[in-house]
């Protein structure tokens, strides 16, 4: 997606309001949705059609699945070869305990993010990570502590609090952690039930699901889905808006990095890096670099200043390896082709744990 031609057309500002009310509750109604965004319901129905149509959106259901309970998330840095990495990153993004899956320019040729029930489970997916009949090198990094949540940072160019004027509905996300505390999302040391991992993969693939049609999938009367959805939603442990291509909302720039900090300076770090407004994710991991992120750019001009007043001002930093997400192919368990998410189907579930 990062550095092809094949991008969505930009986003307008009746667009990004419309997403910014998705945002807040990806389950609202038109009517709720187009009074937010100062729009009538028609035209917000319109806009995210269209936006859906051209593949520069979807409305999914995400969740902090360690902090949640619902597995462990693990990044993977891999070297196959510049000539086998897209390869490797297509057979990555078929499989569907894989959550996120990219190329890269760098020290690195590919890397995943999978979501497996137990971080000793990473041994036997690494051992099936091979291109041609041959192993590959890789690289772990389990997650244990993510300082961001999703749909906070996008749609829009940096992080924005609830609008006092929307109304807090039942399907309403929960308010975002504060990044600047350093604590990031706790853990619930809970695992989720039967009910609550049906839920999610089913929002998973379409967040704006019919109640009834959810029921129907999960097995259970639309009552108890309800319960089930509205406990998940309004205790942050899932939250449902707007995926967004970063080339709508003008980034064409994607880029991976990874970070060594030492101990005593990590939640600095990682506060620090969670608040900047071109980051989408941050976390804290297990390895040799233990502060991972995300941030998306206006375009590869910027990388040099972003590298040296964002990256190069974060406390107790050792080492810090930037990579560019060459060609990225799933995101969020959502597959993307020629830059534009592909439509979900019931045979692309994701693998909830």
């Amino acid at each position: 997606m990062t550095l092809t031609d094949a991008r969505p057309t930009a986003a307008d500002e009746v667009d990004r309001a419309v997403l910014r009310a998705l945002a807040h509750d990806g389950r609202a109604s038109w009517a709720a949705i187009g009074e937010l965004a100062g729009c009538s319901p028609s035209t917000a129905q319109r806009r995210v059609t269209r936006l859906i149509e051209d593949g520069a959106v979807r409305i999914i259901a995400a969740s902090d699945v360690l902090a949640a309970g619902f597995g462990v998330s693990t990044k993977v840095r891999i070297k196959s070869g510049a000539d086998r990495a897209d390869a490797l990153a297509d057979a990555l993004a078929r499989r569907p305990e894989v959550r996120f899956a990219a190329t890269l320019t760098g020290s690195a040729d590919c890397t995943a993010e999978v979501v497996l029930p137990r971080v000793g489970d990473l041994t036997a997916f690494l051992s099936t990570i091979v291109v041609d009949g041959r192993p590959v090198e890789t690289e772990a990094l389990p997650i244990v502590r993510t300082f961001t949540a999703p749909f906070t940072v996008f749609p829009g160019d940096g992080p924005r609090p609830t609008p006092t004027a929307a109304p807090r509905s039942a399907t309403a996300n929960a308010p975002a952690p504060d990044p600047s505390t350093g604590e990031g999302v706790a853990p619930l040391h809970a695992d989720a039930t039967v009910e609550e991992r049906s839920v999610f993969a089913a929002l998973v693939r379409d967040g704006r699901k019919p109640l009834t049609d959810l029921a129907r999938e999960v097995g259970r009367s639309e009552a108890a889905t309800r319960r089930t959805l509205e406990d998940l939603v309004q205790s942050g442990r899932l939250r449902i808006g707007p995926l967004v291509a970063p080339a709508l909302l003008g980034r064409t720039t994607e880029l991976e990095v990874w970070i060594s900090v030492a101990p005593d300076r990590l939640s600095a770090a990682a506060a620090q890096l969670a608040g900047h407004p071109a980051v989408h994710y941050a976390a804290a991991s297990l390895g040799r670099y233990n502060l991972i992120g995300q941030a998306f750019l206006p375009d590869f001009a910027s990388v040099y200043t972003f590298t040296t007043d964002v990256l190069g001002a974060l406390p107790g930093v050792r080492e810090v390896d930037v990579t560019v997400q060459l060609r990225t192919v799933k995101r969020m368990w959502s597959r993307i082709e020629d830059g534009r998410f592909v439509p979900a189907s019931d045979a692309s579930a994701p693998a909830i744990p």
